[in-house]
């Protein structure tokens, strides 16, 4: 009997820890995180079949009319792929001059989301925009809700970011206007590679105020190489964006430092960031400080993981190499 008892107990332990498992892979499904959860689209023309890393699926029969973006990527995505028109609602970080490249293009009309579930679902949208960072709650609630989601989450690259897109053209069919996008920024990148490619490469740092620089493996690390620079920190941080002490930033000594120019410094007057990095006693014997090389970028710019990051490529380089001349820009510029 003894023998018995201990065999149910040992199956229930297993059954126990079975449940626990699975529940808390389903879980981390929606846990903010740095994996692969882009949505995944299938279906050349309509209907499309959009499926979640969840496992969860929807049918779009027809390019979406109501369409909900829920984050700043897609907002400046969807800027240059669809007719306003055919939003309800853009995130409200579009309007932050500190984040936004395009301040004031939505007309106020459009609703602004902050991410609230209730408020979003009352606008009833028929395809809603997310990231791999957004709130998880929020996710769960949609993809229960029968609403068309679609969720980016790769954000390392260039080709990130014409895959992304790409998925978003394919999801509002625009597919056209995302070729136009696309290969207006290829030519821009490829002008600046062949002018760059024989010229001596500066050993560049990116520099964060708050004790910030990226690695490998990063849109900021292809970006230096595109302008045609190292990034002296790749190898020497893990790939992305990591915490770096001032001591091992000094030791780098880098020729050049690239450093964030928010919007608010230069409205307030204040000392821009390579003013106040320039000013550091410790900092005095770094070449980058040695020979006034030290310049402060808009984090616009510099941060964004949408098209207009080329500004940030386009700024590098020509601080890294003032003599090359940059693409023309066409009439209806990023």
């Amino acid at each position: 009997m003894n023998n018995f008892k201990l065999l149910l107990f040992t199956l229930f332990l297993l059954l126990l820890i079975t449940f626990v498992q699975i529940k808390t892979d389903l879980f981390v499904l929606f846990e903010e995180g740095t994996g692969n959860f882009t949505t995944q689209i299938n279906g050349e023309n309509y209907p499309k079949t959009l499926t979640d890393v969840t496992g969860i699926s929807y049918q779009l029969t027809q390019p979406p009319q109501r369409i909900l973006s829920a984050t700043l990527v897609t907002d400046h995505i969807l800027a240059d792929l669809i007719d306003p028109a055919r939003l309800v609602a853009v995130s409200s970080y579009v309007d932050y001059p500190s984040l936004s490249n395009i301040v004031g293009f939505y007309d106020k009309s459009i609703s602004r989301t902050q991410g609230e579930i209730e408020s979003m679902l009352a606008l009833q949208p028929d395809l809603v925009f997310v990231a791999s960072y957004s709130n998880p709650e929020t996710v769960r609630y949609l993809l229960r809700s029968g609403i068309a989601i679609v969720r980016l989450s790769e954000f390392k690259s260039f080709n990130d970011i014409f895959n992304n897109i790409n998925i978003v053209a394919s999801v509002t069919d625009t597919q056209q206007q995302a070729q136009d996008v696309i290969k207006q920024i290829q030519n821009r990148l490829q002008h600046i590679q062949k002018q760059v490619a024989d010229k001596p490469k500066p050993r560049v740092l990116y520099y964060d105020m708050n004790g910030y620089s990226v690695g490998g493996d990063s849109l900021m690390d292809e970006a230096i190489t595109i302008s045609g620079g190292l990034n002296v920190t790749a190898g020497v941080l893990p790939d992305g964006e990591n915490r770096i002490s001032e001591e091992l930033a000094i030791s780098l000594q880098p020729d050049v430092i690239v450093m964030n120019q928010w919007v608010f410094n230069q409205n307030e007057g204040q000392a821009s960031p390579a003013e106040i990095l320039m000013a550091k006693t410790a900092w005095q014997n770094v070449p980058a400080i040695k020979h006034n090389r030290v310049y402060a970028v808009p984090g616009t710019w510099l941060r964004s993981v949408s098209q207009h990051r080329i500004k940030g490529v386009e700024a590098i380089s020509k601080l890294l190499h003032p003599d090359i001349t940059l693409a023309q820009e066409s009439k209806n510029d990023l």
